[in-house]
């Protein structure tokens, strides 16, 4: 739960504002406004690191059928909403983000961080706060799960003054351990068979670093394959632009007054639970939920659960 959020896409650009909103309880909502032009926005699926993980997801809810995760979804998320506003921010002299706002104008505001980085955002982001009380804020290419945990880290370590409440899903820290459990053959021994095409791409004698050895490669004939490819892969050949390895946790004193969350499935390949366990270890005044059949997905039957749990838990904390 955010205050004022400035928000970058990297740490070389400006810091757009948004205004500081506090008051409880705050006004019903308005009459939803009309849907943003599809040209607009460009909604992306989930990025390629997550696809082993979205295999393990689905290996481990094999028990519950695809309608009846889809059934449990809608009970457990709240209605579709639209945005009342949205448009394009020019953050730097060569970046503008895609944002949008919904929910009560009035209400807390509360920013949703996505993945990747350059995953991108979608509609059903919106449903995991209740748009009677949230303004809820979405922005494309920087609440935060996967790449969006370390943003909200770094974001409120930097500015813990503007910041209320904490939602973490599926712990990423940026360290070395975790790009090498991804990109140089951890998560091998569990993909073995989507592991070899990738490194039977590189020649033997550049396969020390698979991630510079890739980004001297990453083309594609899909123009929004390719954005994304170099996005994320320009991160993390500069490591997240983080200043140490172990900058996020080091910097857990600063954030320990806030509460806070940590949603982990257990079977998340793409993020493993390690990292998640450090920052728990680290900040044990956070509330730690492990969730035992999941994987990555924040759409996750259980996942999708008690991130909405405990954005209930911080609305009843705001209401006080």
């Amino acid at each position: 739960m955010i205050r004022a959020l400035r928000v970058t896409s990297s740490p070389r650009t400006p810091t757009p504002t948004l205004p500081t909103c506090r008051r409880a309880p705050p006004p019903p909502p308005p009459p939803p406004a009309p849907a943003p032009p599809a040209a607009g926005r460009r909604v992306l699926g989930c990025h390629l690191r997550c696809r082993a993980t979205l295999a393990a997801a689905a290996a481990a809810a094999a028990p519950m059928g695809q309608l009846q995760q889809q059934q449990q979804l809608r009970r457990d998320l709240y209605p579709h909403t639209e945005p009342y506003d949205f448009g394009f921010l020019k953050v730097s002299g060569v970046h503008t983000i895609y944002y949008e706002q919904s929910g009560n104008p009035q209400g807390h505001p509360v920013v949703f961080l996505h993945g990747g980085p350059g995953a991108g955002t979608s509609p059903g982001n919106r449903r995991f706060f209740d748009p009677e009380f949230f303004r809820i804020v979405l922005f494309d290419q920087v609440f935060g799960g996967s790449w969006g945990s370390t943003l909200a880290l770094a974001y409120s370590e930097s500015h813990p003054d503007k910041v209320t409440g904490i939602v973490l899903r599926g712990i990423f820290l940026v360290r070395k351990k975790e790009l090498d459990w991804f990109y140089e053959g951890g998560a091998a021994a569990i993909f073995p068979d989507a592991w070899e095409p990738f490194r039977d791409f590189i020649p033997e004698d550049e396969r020390n670093c698979f991630i510079a050895a890739y980004s001297k490669r990453l083309t594609s004939s899909d123009a929004d394959v390719q954005a994304f490819a170099r996005i994320e892969n320009h991160y993390f050949v500069n490591k997240g632009f983080l200043p140490s390895d172990s900058h996020l946790l080091d910097n857990v004193d600063k954030i320990r007054h806030i509460k806070a969350f940590i949603v982990q499935g257990r079977y998340d390949v793409c993020c493993p639970m390690m990292s998640a366990w450090d920052l728990h270890k680290a900040w044990p005044e956070a509330e730690f939920k492990m969730v035992p059949d999941a994987g990555h997905s924040a759409n996750e039957v259980g996942v999708a659960a008690e991130l909405v749990s405990a954005n209930e838990k911080l609305k009843s904390m705001l209401t006080k």
